[in-house]
């Protein structure tokens, strides 16, 4: 009797697994889609005949099997649901069931849906068919997105019906894009990921939020989060979009062909003049970043003076190599020819029309609030793409504890190895102490207190600075320091994202061959007030003179340091 009544239960059991199968089946979107197109189509049928081959008509799965594009043969069933595409009498209906645009030359047997729209061919359901799955690569795309698959078939320069896809390849240049980022045929930049085939491997939600805020994805990026309009943000997202690395209408070896030719460019060589570093300034969208008179990137430094802050030959080896005196530089490193360098320091050279206001508050909102602030807090507009980040003049325990004679140094002669400049062209000896004593009592509100007993420091290093003396110094190092300097002493350790100053680079050769040892010594024994910092006079002295071998060593200056202390 238990059997009989476990075999009924079973087959109950079945027999309503199969019915719920049998239901699904019966009862998908797709079959209500095209009875509805069925019977407004045999509403507006003009004959019986056509009446009768519509009755006739079964509801079935359309497929669409592509092989013109590319090698990968696609299964498009977008018509199972969307029966009305090439209908004529739709066109003012409703999704599914509505005419497509007439697109000239571009039939749906031969070209299908997915090649432009994107999204999952072969799937039945609007859920997966159009790609909302969060794990499908290739979400269905909406205008104006969708002008980014026009780009497969239809190469540079682009068609006048995708302006969308025109411009944000325009815009690629504009804003400097070029400089940091790799793109096949386009651009030869290094500093940020390979955007070949960015369209590819991320959607439409995920490019817009890196352009927004581009740590949002990545927390440690040096990209700059670019205040740009809302239309120009869409367009730029379009264009990379687009970016599949390979198109249909290049078969690799063309490609392959077309890219070694394109990376064997260089321009004629020839004497340059200001006007050829002009036009070339404005060429590679400097003020993308830069300021420039009226006109203000809100990222990096004010050039419009740039030539009585630099000369031509550092500039011509900053564009070069941006990190050859500032390591830690976020600026582009561009693809440029010799000359074209050239020019563009022989024109940055030129510009030498500044006189400085006699007021130093007014001194300070010209020359220093881009960088330090407004309110002296060290978050100016280009404050957060200056690698290390410009001084807080609003840490008073920091200030207070600086000597004025190297305050007002910074200002003068500038801080080598960072975006600091020497300003001597610009204001008088008395003008660079008047300005520092200004921001010293507008932002501290204080007079400076002096330190509380005179230190006494030695006078010179009593350990030479010998393989040896390194070798200690690196294994103290590992044991003390790496953990806010980093392992190589980049100033990127476990604890630097947490630190406001940052960590010093200690492998900044420009910064540190103007810092003397004894400096070295007296920031290791006493640390350095209102920064993360630590004293470590508890040390043995020969072990601090150790560390300040092996720094001298990792910042590849040795004993020829010039030790001017700013």
């Amino acid at each position: 009797m238990k059997i009989r009544i476990a075999l009924f239960v079973s087959s109950l059991a079945l027999t309503l697994v199969v019915a719920g199968v049998i239901l699904t089946a019966t009862n998908e979107d797709w079959r209500e889609h095209q009875s509805a197109y069925y019977d407004a189509a045999l509403g507006q049928a003009s004959s019986d005949t056509v009446k009768a081959a519509i009755r006739e008509s079964g509801l079935e799965i359309k497929q669409d099997m592509l092989t013109g594009f590319g090698a990968d043969r696609r299964a498009d069933r977008c018509r199972t649901c969307h029966m009305a595409v090439d209908d004529p009498n739709f066109v003012d209906g409703t999704e599914p069931l509505r005419t497509h645009p007439d697109v000239k030359g571009h039939s749906f047997n031969e070209f299908g849906c997915t090649i432009c729209h994107e999204g999952q061919g072969r799937a039945l359901d609007k859920y997966h068919a159009h790609g909302e799955d969060k794990h499908w690569p290739e979400p269905i795309l909406a205008a104006p997105y969708i002008e980014a698959s026009c780009a497969r078939c239809h190469p540079d320069p682009y068609l006048d019906e995708t302006p969308h896809l025109r411009r944000g390849r325009q815009l690629f240049e504009k804003y400097a894009c070029v400089g940091c980022h790799k793109m096949q045929g386009i651009s030869r930049g290094t500093l940020g990921p390979d955007l070949s085939d960015i369209g590819k491997r991320y959607r439409i939600k995920y490019l817009r939020e890196s352009i927004e805020d581009p740590a949002a994805n990545m927390a440690m990026t040096i990209m700059p989060a670019y205040r740009m309009p809302e239309q120009d943000l869409v367009d730029l997202v379009v264009f990379l979009k687009s970016r599949r690395g390979k198109t249909i209408f290049e078969d690799p070896i063309t490609l392959r062909t077309k890219t070694r030719k394109w990376k064997k460019q260089q321009p004629e060589p020839h004497e340059v003049t200001v006007e050829d570093g002009k036009k070339s300034f404005e060429d590679r969208a400097c003020v993308a970043c830069h300021k420039m008179g009226m006109k203000d990137g809100g990222l990096g430094p004010d050039l419009t003076f740039a030539g009585l802050i630099r000369d031509a030959d550092y500039m011509e080896a900053h564009l070069a190599d941006p990190r050859s005196h500032t390591p830690d530089s976020n600026m582009p490193n561009f693809w440029m020819h010799e000359t074209e360098r050239k020019a563009i320091a022989k024109y940055l050279a030129s510009l030498t029309d500044y006189r400085a206001p006699l007021k130093p508050e007014e001194q300070y909102m010209e020359l220093c609030a881009r960088c330090h602030g407004e309110r002296g807090d060290g978050n100016g507009p280009a404050a957060a793409n200056l690698v290390p980040r410009p001084r807080e003049f609003t840490n008073a325990k920091f200030f207070n504890w600086l000597p004025d004679e190297r305050g007002w140094a910074a200002i003068h002669e500038g801080v080598p190895g960072t975006a600091m400049p020497a300003f001597r062209q610009m204001l008088s000896e008395a003008q660079s102490k008047a300005l520092f004593d200004w921001i010293r009592e507008e932002f501290l509100k204080a007079k400076r207190t002096e330190r509380r007993k005179p230190r006494k420091l030695p006078t010179e290093n009593p350990v030479a600075w010998t393989p040896e003396s390194m070798e200690r110094g690196r294994i103290i190092y590992q044991k003390r320091c790496y953990g806010c300097h980093g392992r190589f002493a980049d100033g990127r350790g476990p604890n630097a994202s947490e630190m406001l100053p940052r960590p010093r680079n200690l492998k900044n050769t420009a910064y540190m061959n103007n810092v003397s040892d004894i400096r070295l010594w007296e920031s290791i024994t006493h640390g350095i007030v209102g920064t993360g910092m630590p004293p470590w006079e508890y040390l043995p002295d020969s072990q601090r003179w150790d560390l300040v071998n092996f720094v001298r060593g990792i910042s590849k200056t040795g004993a020829a340091a010039k030790g001017s202390d700013r």
